[in-house]
């Protein structure tokens, strides 16, 4: 009988992998610039340091899932979201973020507490009729659709995702079924 490992090695080798690039360090800093406020910028951050998926991001609790003393974020399977987000498998994953990264994720917290307070998700509505409430997949990918209409830059959570996959050097040597585990993936990142 074959191993697992050599089993699943195996499996995740005969998964296509998705057509997406990944985006450009100059291409991120240009839709942060064009940000029109720090909770967009932040979760765009966050993103590419972390490598989560969008639904893991909008699922942070930040009562619960950020460290306040090491700056690590976890993720955790919630079948329970408000916004229906959630983490695509099972297990807990945690990342650590750039200390630049943290301190501008203290003053989003700090810019948006009042409405932060009143419910414990990271990233909410900040206008309009949903304001506090957890912001949703769909209103993430309006605002890169707005970001594209406003620089011509085409750039999506995923592609931030694949920024994180080849600026780790995890990514880079590591042998490739090895990180797909590490970033919560069976299939190419």
């Amino acid at each position: 009988l074959p191993s697992i490992v050599s089993v699943s090695v195996t499996a995740l080798n005969a998964v296509p992998p998705r057509d997406v690039r990944a985006a450009e360090k100059n291409e991120i800093i240009t839709i942060l610039e064009a940000c029109t406020n720090c909770r967009d910028q932040v979760l765009i951050l966050l993103t590419s340091e972390l490598g989560f998926r969008i639904g893991e991001i909008l699922g942070i609790d930040y009562t619960k899932d950020i460290d306040y003393e090491t700056h690590e974020i976890r993720v955790n399977f919630r079948e329970d979201n408000e916004n229906d987000a959630r983490a695509k498998n099972a297990e807990e994953r945690r990342g650590r973020v750039s200390d630049d990264t943290f301190e501008f994720l203290l003053y989003y917290i700090g810019e948006y507490w009042d409405i932060l307070q009143k419910q414990e998700y990271l990233f909410i509505n900040i206008k309009g009729d949903t304001i506090g409430k957890p912001l949703r997949v769909d209103s993430v990918y309006d605002m890169f659709e707005r970001m594209e209409k406003k620089t011509g830059i085409k750039i999506t959570p995923h592609m931030l995702r694949r920024y994180y996959a080849n600026t780790t050097r995890l990514a880079k040597n590591a042998d490739s079924a090895v990180f797909r585990v590490f970033s919560g993936s069976g299939a190419s990142v």
